[in-house]
């Protein structure tokens, strides 16, 4: 009977520790529990600037190619804020060739990127007006993927 007194007496004082714990906190336990209390996401920054997009992309490609680890002149531009349906937005364009399963290379490709927050949302088939004029660079982080 004291046994079962006790083990009781340490989930209460246990949880009591818990509930001060999360009051304690900005965003705690007891916000998450609450019905309408859950915190607002960050707002979206539709013009935040890509700061990863070269390993972002690279992490996209690895996935979304037939032959990831048989891709040669690679190339990637720099982003540029340009209009996308009427919304400024960030772009790139990534050249490559890419290998199919059968290992035979299928020319040149471009793909358009368009980022939503600093990240990549959309790739697309390539687009002479927003690919034209951007600055692009060697992208041997493409040229060395590995299997997914």
């Amino acid at each position: 009977m004291v046994r079962q007194i006790m083990t009781r007496l340490r989930l209460v004082w246990t949880l009591l520790a818990l509930v001060l714990a999360a009051c304690a906190s900005d965003v705690g336990v007891l916000t998450y529990l609450t019905p309408g209390k859950v915190p607002e996401p960050p707002p979206i920054v539709p013009t935040r600037y890509p700061e990863r997009y070269r390993s972002d992309i690279a992490d996209y490609m690895r996935t979304s190619l037939d032959n990831p680890g048989k891709v040669k002149d690679a190339f990637v531009g720099q982003p540029a804020l340009k209009p996308v349906s009427g919304t400024q937005l960030y772009v790139t364009c990534v050249r490559y060739n890419p290998r199919n399963n059968a290992n035979q290379y299928l020319g040149q490709r471009t793909d358009l990127v368009i980022f939503l927050d600093g990240k990549p949302n959309q790739v697309l088939p390539g687009d002479a007006n927003l690919c034209g004029g951007l600055n692009y660079q060697r992208y041997p982080e493409l040229e060395a993927l590995g299997p997914p």
